[in-house]
């Protein structure tokens, strides 16, 4: 039993303008040192799928150079591997795919070439520790023509993003899907991971092509779920679905909490690798003062970082206080500058004195290479 990994790295970019200006929503940084694609490839690697592709549109030499021939996922073999599946245009065939079934159509050669048995279908929005095997097993157990893993999850309060959400029956059997524009009450969350027969991918993705359908959610699910077996897989870990600059902020914020690193990073059946970077360690000052901070290496600490999560190569200057940030790669925060609710790209300057805030649910974003 073979499964091939279909990862789609652009699908969500626009959920992330700030952090996708220069890069994929699969290569955007977060947790200190770890890109979003890497808690895809891990998963898959760690549930024996070492067939993999990734789906392109714009924007990937940063996804290029990070992923490289997939050495540090064990990825860098004869047979199967990582491929980066660049867009292809045909003449007069109009512009790059717009959406989820363009972009396997797109790669349609790439899934008929595989002898695999089964597709994983998986976006990189998500920040989870996914267990792929798991979703494989229960789909071949179950008998199932697809399976698409959820999540049940309570809004408090409506929150305006685009989402998906599933009816399911008391077998587990998926009844209905919908779209959905806000979000409110208790709805099984769709996490865009889906298994199936290659096989049955290919028929799909043939089919809309002779009928013209656009839209994987719209046009190939409202018809396919009476004609086959859609199953759910409940999954009921901490996942947190990157789709806005303060939902970022809050994933990031997520990693200073104990049990949720403890999901992410210590599952020793599910370990998370990714581009090794020999960095010397972070070197911390006499009047350095750190509280509740996650910090990579070859940073230079000299002032106050509280609740902030700092990249490889941040430098914070004496006398600065940094609270509530997530300061990218290689960034420097000079002498007395104070900073709260802040999320930057990498290479910004802040300058002495500086005093910049953003607040609670409204962090204010700095790009790449910016000084103050």
């Amino acid at each position: 039993m073979r499964v091939l990994g279909l990862i789609f790295s652009n699908i969500h970019d626009r959920g992330l303008p700030e952090m996708t200006a220069w890069r994929t929503i699969a290569s955007v940084p977060v947790a200190a040192r770890y890109r979003m694609i890497d808690f895809v490839l891990s998963g898959c690697v760690s549930s024996g799928i070492f067939e993999i592709g990734i789906i392109t549109k714009t924007k990937y030499n940063s996804l290029m150079k990070h992923v490289g021939n997939g050495k540090d996922w064990d990825l860098d073999r004869k047979n199967g591997g990582v491929t980066i599946i660049a867009p292809y245009v045909e003449a007069q065939s109009g512009p790059l795919y717009t959406n989820r079934l363009e972009a396997m159509m797109n790669a349609i050669s790439f899934i008929e070439s595989s002898d695999a048995d089964y597709v994983l279908l998986t976006d990189c929005d998500l920040l989870a520790n996914i267990p792929y095997a798991d979703i494989v097993e229960q789909h071949i157990a179950s008998g199932a023509d697809v399976t698409a893993a959820y999540k049940p999850t309570a809004f408090r309060i409506p929150v305006t993003r685009e989402a998906m959400g599933f009816e399911i029956n008391s077998e587990g059997r998926i009844t209905n899907a919908a779209n959905f524009t806000e979000c409110s009450g208790q709805m099984n969350f769709s996490l865009n991971i889906w298994v199936m027969k290659r096989p049955l991918l290919l028929s799909i993705l043939r089919e809309s092509r002779t009928y013209g359908y656009r839209s994987f959610s719209r046009d190939v699910l409202p018809r396919h779920i009476p004609r086959v077996t859609f199953m759910g897989y409940k999954y009921e870990g901490y996942a947190r679905s990157i789709t806005s600059l303060n939902e970022y902020f809050l994933a990031n914020m997520d990693t200073l909490d104990a049990g949720i690193r403890a999901q992410l990073f210590d599952n020793q059946d599910y370990p998370v690798f990714t581009r090794v970077k020999d960095s010397a360690p972070t070197k911390y000052g006499d009047r350095a003062c750190v509280r509740n901070s996650f910090i990579s290496d070859g940073c230079t600490i000299n002032g106050t970082v509280e609740n902030c999560v700092l990249f490889r190569g941040v430098r914070v200057d004496e006398g600065a206080v940094l609270r509530n940030c997530v300061i990218l790669n290689d960034s420097i925060i000079e002498n007395d500058v104070s900073m709260d609710y802040i999320v930057t790209d990498k290479r910004v300057l802040a300058r002495r004195g500086r005093t910049v805030a953003g607040c609670e649910g409204h962090p204010f974003f700095i790009g790449r290479g910016e000084a103050l």
